[in-house]
C-alpha cells in the first residue's frame, strides 16, 4: 500500500521531531541530509499534511505535526517491544525494528494466514519469488528463524506466529494514523496566535515563548508581524489572539482592552569597533559626523531621532527602513548609525553586531503592552503567554 508509510519513516519523523533538526537527526540516524529531507517529504506526502515548519533556526512540528508524533511515539514503543522477543541483540530494538521493509511486514502476515508461500504470493498478487524474497530476507535481517515446513504446507514458528500478532497490530496502528490525519483539526484552545509589530521587543518576545512552550509543550504558536493598523484589523477579526507592542490612544473606539507593560526608551547604535565606540561620552555635534539609518516618518523612533539634532542641522540620512535585518547589515559593513530601543538592544547582544553609544537621549518613549479585544476569554495557554511576557518585561524593560 503506498498510501501508507512505512517504519522507517516514522523513525526519521520522530528523530527530526526530537532533535528540531535535520543536521542532526541525520548524525544520529547516520545517513544525509539530502536522505533525511527526502524521508520527510514522502510522509508528508502520504499523510497528505505538512508535518514541519521550515525556517532558519531549525524544522518545527506544526500543530498536526504534534498530533501525528504522538501516535507516531506510540507506534515506535510497540516496535520495540515487539523486538524485545528476539532476546539481546548488539544493535537496539529500534534499529532492528526500523529495518522491516512493509514487504516483509506483509509477507509474514501473509504466510502467517495463508500456510503457503504460494497462497500468501496469490494474496498479496504478487510472485512466489517476490514472496519468498521478502520472507527470507525478513529473517536474515531480525537474525532468526521464523519459518518451517511441515507436512500441511508452510507455516510459521512460534516466534513467528507472535510476531506476526505484533506487527498486525503494529499495521492497524500505522493506518489509525494515516485516517486520524486525514480528519485532523486542530482545537482552537491549543493555539496561541501572536501579532507583533515591526521592529518588535525580540528578547521578551522569545522568552515569553519559551516558557510557555516549556508548560505548554502541545501548543501551537504563530507569531503574525504587521504595521499596526494591519494588526488591529486582524486582532478584530479573531485572526490573532492578542498584539504585542507599542500601545495606540484608539482602545475605547476600536473597542480594545490595552495593557500598558513599560515606557520605550531609545538607543544610538553602530556596530562594534566603530569610532564613537571608544568615546567615553558622545555629543550630538559627534553624531552629525556620520549618515543615518532611520525609521519611516511619524513612527517614535524617527520622532526620537529628529529629538535629538532639535536644535541643530540634522545629518544625511541614507536609508529609511523598518527592517531590522536591513539595518543589521548595513551598520555591520559601515560607520552608518541607527536608532533602536533598549530591548531591541537587549536583543541584538545576542548578534554581537551592533553596540549601544554612550549618549543619552532625553526623549519620552511610547508605551509598550498588550492589546486584546474587550471581553475576550483567553485560555490557559494564551494566558500564560501573557503573563510570561509581563514577567519578562518587568525584569528587562519595566521603568
Amino acid at each position: 500500500m503506498s498510501n501508507v508509510p512505512n517504519i522507517w519513516q516514522l523513525r526519521v519523523f520522530d528523530c527530526v521531531a526530537q532533535h528540531e533538526n535535520v543536521t542532526k537527526a541525520a548524525q544520529e540516524l547516520l545517513r544525509t541530509q539530502p536522505a533525511i529531507t527526502t524521508s520527510i517529504l514522502g510522509l508528508e506526502k502520504i499523510l497528505g499534511a505538512t508535518l514541519f515548519e521550515r525556517n532558519k533556526t531549525g524544522i518545527y512540528l506544526t500543530e498536526v505535526g504534534v498530533a501525528a508524533h504522538i501516535r507516531i511515539k506510540s507506534i515506535l514503543a510497540a516496535l520495540q517491544e515487539a523486538m524485545a522477543l528476539l532476546g539481546e541483540r548488539s544493535i537496539s530494538p529500534l534499529v532492528l525494528g526500523s529495518r522491516i521493509s512493509r514487504s516483509q511486514m506483509h509477507a509474514l502476515l501473509a504466510i502467517h494466514e495463508c500456510h503457503s508461500f504460494r497462497a500468501a504470493a496469490a494474496k498479496l498478487g504478487i510472485t512466489d519469488a517476490s514472496l519468498q524474497r521478502a520472507a527470507r530476507t525478513l529473517e536474515a535481517n531480525l537474525g532468526c528463524v521464523l519459518y518451517r515446513y511441515t507436512a500441511a504446507g508452510i507455516k510459521t514458528t512460534e516466534l513467528g506466529d507472535e510476531l506476526a500478532a505484533r506487527l498486525k497490530h503494529l499495521e492497524a496502528q500505522i493506518t489509525a494514523l494515516v485516517e486520524a490525519v486525514a480528519v485532523f483539526v486542530y482545537p482552537r484552545s491549543k493555539n496561541i496566535r501572536v501579532g507583533v509589530m515591526l521592529l518588535d521587543p525580540s528578547m521578551l518576545l522569545v522568552n515569553a515563548i519559551k516558557e510557555t512552550r516549556s508548560r505548554h509543550p502541545d501548543v501551537r504558536i504563530t507569531v503574525i508581524s504587521g504595521v499596526y493598523e494591519q494588526l488591529v484589523n486582524k486582532l478584530l477579526r479573531e485572526e490573532i489572539d492578542f498584539i504585542v507592542g507599542l500601545l495606540k490612544k484608539q482602545e475605547h473606539e476600536l473597542n480594545l482592552r490595552q495593557q500598558p507593560l513599560y515606557a520605550e526608551s531609545y538607543c544610538i547604535v553602530a556596530r562594534r569597533g566603530h569610532p564613537l565606540s571608544h568615546q567615553a561620552a558622545v555629543s550630538v555635534e559627534d553624531l552629525q559626523q556620520y549618515s543615518w539609518i532611520i525609521p519611516p516618518a511619524g513612527s517614535p523612533r524617527r520622532n526620537a531621532y529628529e529629538h535629538v539634532f532639535i536644535e541643530t542641522t540634522m545629518p544625511p540620512a541614507l536609508i529609511e527602513t523598518y527592517s531590522l535585518s536591513t539595518m543589521r547589515i548595513m551598520l555591520a559593513d559601515s560607520d552608518m548609525l541607527t536608532i533602536l530601543s533598549w530591548v531591541e538592544v537587549l536583543s541584538e547582544r545576542h548578534f554581537g553586531i551592533l553596540t549601544p553609544l554612550p549618549f543619552h537621549i532625553q526623549c519620552d518613549g511610547p508605551m509598550v503592552g498588550i492589546s486584546t479585544v474587550q471581553g475576550k476569554q483567553l485560555n490557559e495557554a494564551q494566558q500564560y503567554f501573557i503573563d510570561a511576557f509581563k514577567n519578562n518585561s518587568a525584569c528587562l524593560g519595566g521603568n
